[in-house]
């Protein structure tokens, strides 16, 4: 019986969704899932987790790409679509009836506000700590061959005075290909002879316009379009 009774209950949760989404495009002018899933830029298989009432589990980048399509602010697009809300007041929303009526008791709507206001801020820190720690995953998973060497090669090159440097390099590969994967660039190579710029070139010694030779001395780096330091460069013949 208990069964019975979670089975229809969820149906009905499905069934509310489902009446909520067809009335809320209606009022948005969408005309189909697919124009919506469209409209919002995501997937169908996002449209049907709105349609099964899996609001609660969606993510909250989907729900606001969702709520701008269907022209809603955020919260009242939560509250229209939580399951645990009646029928009666998501039909009641999505029919665009007054805020007054919406409610009986203003006080109460601002307290589900700031409900609405907490869980969301909540949802958004469990989701800035997980993407966090899959950035972190990444990246260790990249450099795993360099965290087990590298404090052994280290301690022989501290140890031993005839140790060859050149056995270092290959260690940095990953260090190298993780920065490559995150988008930074190079400015330039040690010891390229180029014509100064000051907008990626930075004197360390000596004079220059822009247009004279200069050696770079250290590497500068962008990220995408921005600059993450100019490249560090002496003039070729020092005046």
């Amino acid at each position: 019986m208990l069964n019975s009774a979670a089975d229809n209950n969820s149906d009905n949760n499905v069934a509310t969704a489902q009446q909520t989404l067809q009335k809320v495009m209606q009022r948005a002018g969408i005309t189909s899932q697919r124009a919506l899933a469209e409209k919002a830029n995501i997937s169908r298989w996002q449209v049907q987790q709105l349609c099964q009432g899996n609001v609660n589990t969606m993510r909250l980048t989907v729900l606001k790409q969702l709520a701008r399509a269907l022209d809603y602010p955020l919260h009242e697009f939560l509250e229209t679509f939580d399951p645990e809300q009646p029928l009666a007041k998501t039909t009641a929303e999505t029919s665009g009836i007054d805020n007054a009526n919406r409610s009986n008791d203003s006080h109460n709507d601002a307290a589900h506000l700031r409900q609405e206001y907490i869980r969301l801020e909540k949802r958004l820190e469990q989701q800035s700590t997980s993407l966090r720690y899959q950035f972190q995953t990444h990246a260790l998973r990249v450099l795993e061959s360099w965290l087990t060497y590298w404090p052994t090669a280290a301690k022989a090159a501290t140890d031993r005075d005839d140790f060859d440097a050149k056995k270092l390099l290959p260690l940095v590969k990953p260090v190298e290909r993780l920065v490559e994967q995150w988008g930074v660039t190079p400015i330039g190579s040690v010891g390229e002879q180029l014509s100064y710029d000051p907008q990626q070139h930075q004197l360390v010694k000596g004079m220059a316009s822009p247009g004279d030779l200069v050696c770079i001395r250290h590497v500068g780096y962008r990220h995408g379009e921005n600059l993450l330091q100019r490249a560090k460069v002496v003039p070729s013949v020092v005046k």
